[in-house]
C-alpha cells in the first residue's frame, strides 16, 4: 500500500487547510473555555445573591429583634424611674408617719414605776438629722460629646437633687422623786427593758427635803429607737380609720 506520506514526513493536505483546521479546533476549544468561565461567574453570582439574600433577610430579623428589645428596655427603664419615685414618696411618708404614738411612749415610761415613785417632769425633744450635701462635681458641669468633638453641644442641666426622706432623733429627760434607791433602780430596769428605748442612762441622785420629808431626786436619760415601732410593744392594737367613717363624719359635720 503506497504510504500517503513523504520520507521526511510531510503531508499532501494543502497547508491553509491544515492551518485553518487548527485555528478552527484553538476557536473551538477557547469557546467552549469562555463558556465554561462565564457559566461558574454566573452560578457563583446566583449563588452569592441568594447569600446575599439571605443575610439581609436575617439582618432585618435581627434589627427588628433588636428594635422589639430596645423598646423593652427603655420601658423597662421607665418602670425603674418610677420604681424609684415610688419607692421615695413611701420612704417620706412613712417617716411622715408617727410610728410611735405619744400615748404609747407614756405608757411605756410609766409602767415600770413603783409605788414609791413620783415623776415630776417628762421632756421630749427631737432634732432632725440632715442629709449629707452631695459631693460638688470637680470637673464642673458635664459637657456632652456633639458631632464636631467634645464640648461643641450645650452643656447638660445639673441633676435635680434628691429628696431624702426627713429624720429625727429623739431623746427623753425624766425627773422624779424616791424615797429610796431601790425603787430607782427597779425603775431604771424597766425603761432599759423597753423595745422602743435605748440609752437608758441614771444621770444623777440627789437628797432633798421636801415638806420636811427625805427624798431622793434622780434624772434619767434615754433616746428613742430608730427603728422603734408601736407595734413591738407587748398588747399594742393598730386602729385604723375606714374611708366610710371618715365620709360619715363628715357628713355629720356638715348637717
Amino acid at each position: 500500500m503506497r504510504s500517503l506520506n513523504s520520507k521526511d514526513g510531510a503531508s499532501f493536505l494543502p497547508s491553509d487547510y491544515v492551518r485553518g483546521k487548527g485555528q478552527a479546533r484553538a476557536s473551538m476549544f477557547a469557546i467552549l473555555l469562555f463558556v465554561l468561565v462565564l457559566a461558574g461567574v454566573i452560578g457563583a453570582f446566583f449563588v452569592n445573591h441568594q447569600r446575599w439574600n439571605r443575610v439581609r433577610e436575617e439582618q432585618k430579623l435581627v434589627a427588628a429583634a433588636f428594635k422589639e428589645e430596645t423598646a423593652k428596655i427603655e420601658q423597662l427603664k421607665v418602670l425603674e424611674e418610677q420604681r424609684v419615685v415610688l419607692t421615695d414618696k413611701a420612704e417620706i411618708v412613712t417617716a411622715l408617719k408617727d410610728r410611735v404614738p405619744r400615748s404609747v411612749l407614756m405608757g411605756e415610761i410609766v409602767r415600770g414605776i413603783g409605788s414609791g415613785i413620783t415623776l415630776t417632769e417628762i421632756d421630749l425633744e427631737g432634732d432632725r438629722v440632715r442629709p449629707p450635701a452631695p459631693a460638688p462635681n470637680p470637673n464642673g458641669a458635664v459637657k456632652s460629646i456633639g458631632v464636631n468633638g467634645v464640648g461643641s453641644s450645650k452643656e447638660q442641666a445639673p441633676a435635680k437633687p434628691k429628696v431624702h426622706p426627713p429624720r429625727f432623733v429623739f431623746k427623753l429627760t425624766v425627773d422624779g422623786l424616791s424615797e429610796n434607791n431601790d425603787d430607782i433602780a427597779d425603775y431604771l430596769v424597766s425603761l432599759k427593758g423597753s423595745p422602743l428605748l435605748k440609752d437608758v442612762e441614771l444621770q444623777y441622785i440627789n437628797e432633798t427635803l421636801i415638806d420636811s420629808v427625805q427624798y431622793r431626786k434622780f434624772r434619767i436619760t434615754m433616746s428613742l429607737a430608730p427603728d422603734a415601732n408601736a407595734s413591738m410593744v407587748e398588747g399594742t392594737v393598730e386602729i385604723g380609720i375606714e374611708p366610710q367613717e371618715v365620709a360619715g363624719s363628715f357628713e355629720d359635720t356638715q348637717d
